[in-house]
């Protein structure tokens, strides 16, 4: 085992690439960066899909940060991603890692877990998959069952799919067949958990293009290693299948077992770690808040995933432009956004009084309640943005957006409550996510829905960092074998 030297974390998010350097042996980030990659594809009404190109172009913009002292002494490799998407490439085709580059040519676009072209009707209609996980909107496998029934004539041009971060993985290790994590599979739907495979009979028997399927792996085992010097990283560095962005952003903000962790990123989720090793989840025979998604040492997180975050407010900032803008006044995206905070972390925004003294999720901001659930809950699809309470006193846009962040917040404890987290052994709550960093209001709420838990924040987690923790800890294991 490399005694110096560090790992290399890359995590392909949903609106950027994050890159982080973990030093072997204190496992603390010696560098870390970010670059957008602006990826979103104007797509029609119900379907999501990010330029595939643009995701790789910000990965290397991120390399070329790291020095190059640092890129030479980097001694493994782990990749996370944006859970449950899709692409389709042709591995007879694909690109080589060449110049330091990232060429993508012959590959469909990514599809999201945004991605609801597959309708609630649909779904119901799709075989029951023998798995703990649900069938769900933006799955892999839904949306492959859709495209196979609705668009066949895109599939006959690839032979190979797997999710963003298998992908890349691929094109560093030049594997004929990405390896993927059980992680990412389980994210897909028809994947079996506690036997490692996919349901092929089922699928089969429903006519789905088993052929595109990946192999899978454990999480936090080897897909292969770099098949050339990239960036000045040493040809033959071991490479981790991808793992979920979920699993990584807790594994960087975790201190211990008795953490949960919330983040409120471009959508939200709770989880703490099941800590028993003998927990097989149930299989879900009814949508539940509550789903439990492969972890490490085949253990598993208990997550409530909501589709609403950072996304919901983004979608209230660009009605605020687009009404401005009706009126013939053009108004920046960060101007609206830098008052909007202002409003909320005021201590007289509009007349609101900082956080509500009233009751939590009871009485609202001044009685105003708003459930910001625009694009549904993956357990309950037909759930939609609603308001009630609203008066002529509590309809300035101090309250109204901090009515948005309080519901935003009130739905995931909804989802899963304060009382689930004690009874399940939790005592302290780790804030991480864009959301939280950007919007104290959305911070100081949280702070008191979740009061009986000691609330710690901390700073630089994100999925970057625990992935390259994750590489750090298989570097650990290889030296004991």
């Amino acid at each position: 085992m490399a005694t110096s030297g560090s790992c290399l974390g890359i995590d392909l998010g949903t609106t950027s690439v994050k890159v982080s350097l973990i030093d072997i042996q204190s496992k603390l980030p010696v560098f870390s960066t970010s670059e957008p990659t602006n990826a979103d594809i104007d797509n029609e009404p119900r379907k999501s899909e990010q330029d595939v190109s643009k995701i790789m172009h910000a990965v290397c913009i991120c390399l070329t940060r790291i020095t190059d002292k640092n890129r030479a002494c980097v001694k493994c490799i782990c990749v996370s991603g944006q859970m449950h998407g899709i692409l389709l490439w042709n591995s007879d085709l694909q690109m080589s890692l060449e110049d330091e580059k990232l060429e993508v040519r012959n590959t469909s676009n990514l599809f999201t877990w945004q991605d609801h072209r597959a309708s609630s009707e649909y779904i119901a209609a799709l075989p029951k998959p023998d798995s703990h996980q649900n069938k769900a909107t933006g799955f892999g496998c839904v949306t492959l069952f859709w495209m196979a029934q609705f668009q066949p004539e895109v599939l006959v041009h690839y032979n190979t799919a797997g999710g963003i971060m298998d992908y890349l993985v691929v094109l560093l290790c030049g594997l004929d067949k990405p390896v993927m994590s059980d992680q990412i599979a389980s994210s897909w739907g028809y994947f079996s958990s506690q036997t490692n495979t996919w349901n092929f009979q089922i699928l089969r028997e429903a006519n789905f293009p088993v052929h595109v399927l990946p192999v899978v792996e454990r999480s936090g085992s080897q897909a292969g290693t770099l098949c050339t010097e990239w960036f000045g990283i040493p040809k033959g560095t071991p490479v981790l299948a991808g793992l979920g962005d979920l699993q990584c952003s807790f594994v960087s903000g975790s201190e211990g077992e008795t953490d949960a962790v919330i983040n409120m990123s471009t959508s939200s989720q709770v989880c703490y770690p099941v800590l028993s090793s003998e927990f097989i989840p149930r299989r879900c025979e009814t949508p539940s808040p509550i789903s439990f998604f492969p972890f490490f040492n085949q253990k598993f997180l208990a997550v409530a995933a909501s589709l609403n975050g950072g996304n919901t407010l983004s979608a209230f900032v660009k009605m605020l432009q687009n009404w401005f803008g009706s009126f013939g006044v053009a108004l920046d995206k960060q101007d609206i956004w830098q008052k909007l905070t202002d409003l909320s972390t005021a201590k007289t925004p509009d007349g609101v009084n900082g956080l509500s003294t009233a009751t939590v999720s009871d009485t609202g901001v001044k009685g105003l309640v708003i459930q910001p659930l625009l694009f549904g809950e993956r357990h309950d699809p037909t759930l939609t943005g609603s308001v009630s309470g609203a008066h002529e006193d509590n309809l300035s846009l101090g309250c109204v957006f901090q009515a948005m962040c309080e519901g935003l917040v009130n739905n995931l404890h909804q989802m899963m409550p304060v009382s689930m987290l004690i009874e399940s052994g939790i005592t302290s709550l780790v804030l991480t996510g864009s959301v939280i960093d950007r919007q104290p209001y959305v911070k100081d709420y949280v702070k008191k829905l979740y009061a009986p838990l000691t609330v710690k924040e901390q700073s630089g987690i994100d999925a970057s960092v625990g992935a390259g923790r994750i590489a750090c800890k298989f570097l650990e294991t290889l030296s004991t074998h």
